[in-house]
């Protein structure tokens, strides 16, 4: 038995999908449907960039605020060991020897332990204050207790200026 070869293809033999004719030309996309889909996906993507920006902002903006107050735990804990005496610079006469050895002085004069870079971020001691609580009922009783106020200021990356404000009092040890 011999099986005819045609030259063309028969009818089952055409039924088998190409894969390369699988969609018609009429099955397309046109160029607006494309570019309705561009804009849908763009009013998606853009808000959700700007959300993983702004929270990136926020963490930085909360690091230096850190390391400010990481600055000022360090100067509060200098200021701690300092003697008592030598807190404030008005228990002295003005430019005097004595004044010049006091915590306050060398809080307003000396660059290296009012400024500290961390981060390429300078944060500087601005306005550094000791005032000594005088007693009410006998004026001539040295003071055992002194209030202590200062800022610190730093610029961000950004170029935005910030100012951290600190308190603390400070008691005599006997």
């Amino acid at each position: 038995m011999v099986r005819k070869m045609f030259w063309w293809p028969s009818r089952q033999a055409s039924k088998i999908p190409n894969p390369y004719l699988l969609f018609s030309a009429d099955d397309g996309m046109s160029m607006i449907e494309i570019l309705i889909g561009v804009v849908i996906l763009s009013l998606v993507l853009i808000p959700s960039m700007n959300v993983l920006s702004s929270g990136t902002q926020t963490v930085l903006s909360t690091r230096d605020h850190e390391q400010a107050t990481f600055f000022a735990q360090q100067i509060l804990e200098k200021l701690r060991s300092y003697p008592f005496e030598y807190l404030d610079k008005d228990r002295f006469p003005a430019n005097s020897a004595e004044s010049k050895k006091t915590f306050e002085y060398e809080m307003e004069k000396d660059q290296n332990k009012n400024t500290r870079k961390i981060n390429e971020i300078i944060y500087s001691v601005k306005s550094f204050k000791i005032i000594e609580v005088q007693h009410k009922a006998d004026l001539n009783v040295q003071p055992s207790l002194a209030l202590v106020s200062f800022f610190i200021e730093y610029t961000t990356k950004d170029g935005k200026p910030h100012s951290v404000e600190f308190n603390t009092a400070v008691s005599q040890q006997e």
